[in-house]
């Protein structure tokens, strides 16, 4: 059984006359937010052995709020998951190490969105900021997660934890 955990980063601020889209940063809901979507990961027994982080500021410093719960040693920042097609996504989830079980993929709409209505047939109008959606594949290797039955195991976002 593998285990992927698709999670779009927590609320950015609007990028400054100067600043591009790749160097904004969180607004103080979104560090909530995270920390909120951390709590609620790691009650879900969701520990990832693996994350895999856009190297967006934004996708950093989600992943540095969410690694203070999580306590996960092994992370790698990719430069092709910034604003990635759910196509790159599934692809770096199909060629990870079988050694591992589990994953979380934190990137940005609307791969995330897409990923979810594209290749999982779970239908999603828009992952909003922070949501999270782990999915259980029934098989032993990662490059066969598109031709093997799988569950949806949960699938929230900060305001319906907050909410609920």
């Amino acid at each position: 059984m593998k285990e992927v955990i698709f999670m779009r980063h927590a609320k950015a601020c609007q990028a400054t006359f100067h600043q591009s889209d790749h160097e904004r940063s969180l607004t103080n809901s979104g560090i909530k937010e995270v920390e909120s979507m951390s709590k609620f990961i790691k009650s879900k027994k969701s520990i990832p052995d693996i994350m895999l982080v856009s190297d967006s500021k934004r996708t950093q410093e989600t992943w540095k709020y969410l690694n203070k719960e999580l306590k996960n040693t092994l992370s790698k920042f990719d430069k092709d998951l910034y604003l990635a097609t759910p196509k790159t996504l599934i692809n770096k989830v199909m060629n990870l190490d079988n050694l591992l079980d589990s994953v979380i993929i934190l990137a940005h709409n609307p791969g995330i969105t897409d990923v979810f209505n594209d290749y999982l047939n779970i239908k999603l109008d828009y992952m909003p900021t922070c949501g999270v959606g782990c999915i259980e594949f029934h098989t032993d290797k990662f490059e066969n997660i598109l031709d093997c039955t799988s569950k949806l195991k949960y699938l929230s976002y900060p305001s319906l934890i907050n909410n609920g």
